[in-house]
């Protein structure tokens, strides 16, 4: 099976890296020449063993047959578009980004198959040719558009562990209220998952998220109960956040599409949620 990642960021290349020790034909597009050029003179590190995976910033060598799996952050995702709309028309895409805003932007590509991908696994980006593997999770996906069928092989890859859902938007949502809990505090906070329970201020903020949360999208009850937020917390207690990772690395943060596109979902309004997604974005701009 073969596969086209696209970013070679954390999760590029880690899911670049696993593709390759699981047997796969695996190229990396990257944004820059020169990163492709470290990769493929070292490799990627991940956990002390070195993955050699074909990289460059080019795209016209993707082979026709491979699944592209797109995994750049919400903020180039319009890059990516912009080429998608003239090249690679009868691969099948997997959108692997973090919240729901981008589902609006791929709406409109040529392509037939396309779906959305979660990646529950924790990476940490080292450098531009390492990354840490720090909790080992699952990839989810849903059908965006197509036929189903296409993308049942992204389960059977060995040493991959892989789940179809039928219900994109369910997926998706679940992992953006969670995202919504935890990723806001653990930046504004500086604190790492577990801290949001060892902290008593912490944990009572996160008690306080859920139920402005639960008033606003009941469901929740049944999509994603308080449990499973304090339990993921909990396995991943020394896991640094993608969005504090990113305030650290002095990086654009997703804000928009996790908390913005909460707010903007929500029938009434979330007061919390408001306050830390105005104080988010005052202290990107600084």
């Amino acid at each position: 099976m073969n596969f086209a990642v696209i970013g070679a960021g954390a999760v590029g290349m880690l899911t670049a890296s696993l593709l390759k020790e699981a047997g796969c034909g695996v190229q990396l597009i990257t944004r820059r020449a020169e990163q492709a050029e470290k990769i493929n003179a070292n490799g990627i590190k991940r956990d002390g063993k070195v993955y050699f995976v074909e990289a460059s910033s080019e795209w016209h060598r993707l082979p026709p047959n491979a699944f592209i799996l797109v995994a750049v952050k919400y903020s180039h995702l319009p890059d990516i578009i912009k080429k998608l709309k003239s090249c690679c028309l009868d691969n099948p895409l997997v959108f692997m980004q973090n919240g729901m805003m981008h589902i609006e932007l791929i709406r409109n590509l040529p392509q037939q198959n396309i779906a959305a991908g979660i990646v529950e696994h924790g990476a940490l980006k080292i450098s531009e040719t390492e990354v840490r593997h720090t909790g080992k999770g699952i990839f989810k996906f849903a059908l965006l558009s197509g036929g189903e069928k296409r993308f049942l092989p992204l389960l059977n890859i060995n040493g991959v562990k892989a789940e179809w859902h039928k219900d994109a938007d369910k997926m998706l949502f679940r992992k953006v209220l969670l995202n919504t809990m935890i990723n806001p505090l653990t930046a504004l906070l500086s604190l790492k998952n577990g801290e949001l329970l060892s902290n008593p201020h912490a944990y009572e903020l996160l008690k306080n998220v859920y139920t402005e949360l639960y008033s606003a999208f009941p469901e929740i009850e049944t999509l994603l109960p308080f449990e499973q937020v304090t339990a993921l917390c909990a396995s991943t207690a020394e896991n640094t956040s993608s969005m504090l990772a990113d305030k650290l690395a002095g990086r654009q943060l997703e804000v928009d599409t996790i908390l913005l596109y909460t707010i903007r979902r929500s029938p009434y309004a979330l007061p919390i949620l408001q306050t830390f997604y105005h104080l988010l974005k005052a202290a990107e701009k600084e």
